[in-house]
């Protein structure tokens, strides 16, 4: 059938729900079975492959069909805030196994490590390359104004440090794809350096108290998104390995939409520990108390968010 004629056969179904959308009609108990018949013409149109104007015109027809039978748009994607405040920290409860063990590879392998190199500071050196021990201890230095970093300005180091974080991140979530064990190793490798390089310095009284003010704050953000790209990765790669009774192409597909609200909110928190690092934590301006300070809080909000987020009354829980 030609497009002009499908136009003309069908115009007085359209002009009617039009007439019922625009409230110029009373007969508004027709409108389930106008709909089911216009969702046929939708249908038909992209079959046989009819202009754009005529598809564009009933898919926006359809639509406004649904959102007046049933409160909401079609097919209507869900707003990032949705996705930060409600779907994220409920996907990583529902993933405490795997957050579990990624953060054990973190936190895990860098405390056993830090009380290693604590008992025995010989041992730093197998980790790490001496020069590059000796080059944090003068980085930490009391007097330094550049703590914490090179001789650039507060903006060239918030480029640096968004590049090296998401690279990190970034390396990590997608080595999960390979079973998940890159993902693993990358989470345990970024732990032995925290470890060692912690433990290094804080045996120093010298560079102690300026190491530790300036991680603090940053620190809650940029481990918590290490810990959740690895997660991410780690669940795509199990897609892979155990899909259950899904193809491994439907597997992989269902765990990247459910990780989808994590790998985003991992994201956000790698950015926002980039910008905290480059203004806040490197500036010398501000005493170490008040850094200690504000880290305390951010720690705990960052738990805060992770344990009591998304539990809105009324919302199914996925954990």
């Amino acid at each position: 059938m030609k497009q002009t004629q499908f136009e003309q056969q069908h115009a007085p179904l359209w002009e009617a729900v039009d007439a019922i959308l625009q409230n110029r009609s009373e007969d508004s108990a027709a409108l389930p079975a106008l709909y089911r018949r216009l969702c046929q013409c939708l249908a038909l149109a992209g079959q046989r492959g009819y202009s754009p104007a005529l598809t564009d015109y009933l898919q926006a027809q359809a639509a406004a069909c649904h959102l007046r039978l049933y409160g909401a748009a079609a097919e209507r994607p869900r707003a990032l805030m949705e996705w930060l405040l409600v779907d994220f920290p409920r996907r990583v409860r529902a993933e405490w196994r795997l957050l579990l063990l990624a953060a054990l590879a973190v936190f895990g392998v860098a405390l056993a490590l830090g009380l290693l190199v604590w008992q025995h500071p010989y041992w730093a050196h197998s980790f790490i390359d001496p020069e590059q021990l000796d080059k944090y201890r003068r980085m930490y230095r009391p007097g330094r104004i550049d703590l914490g970093r090179g001789q650039e300005g507060d903006l060239q180091m918030f480029g640096h440090y968004i590049w090296n974080n998401v690279s990190i991140c970034f390396r990590t979530f997608a080595g999960g794809i390979f079973g998940g064990l890159p993902s693993l190793l990358s989470l345990a490798f970024n732990g032995m350096h925290m470890g060692v390089i912690a433990s290094w310095l804080s045996m120093d009284p010298l560079t102690r108290i300026n190491f530790w003010s300036f991680v603090v704050t940053h620190s809650s953000f940029e481990i918590t998104g290490l810990v959740l790209a690895g997660l991410s990765g780690m669940r795509l790669g199990l897609a892979l390995i155990a899909p259950g009774r899904l193809s491994r192409r439907h597997a992989l597909h269902a765990s990247s939409r459910a990780m989808f609200p994590v790998i985003t909110g991992a994201a956000v928190l790698t950015l926002l520990a980039a910008f905290v690092e480059a203004f806040w934590s490197a500036s010398a301006a501000i005493p170490p108390q008040v850094k200690f300070a504000v880290g305390g809080v951010c720690w705990t909000a960052v738990i805060a968010f992770f344990l009591l987020a998304g539990r809105r009354r009324g919302a199914p829980h996925a954990d």
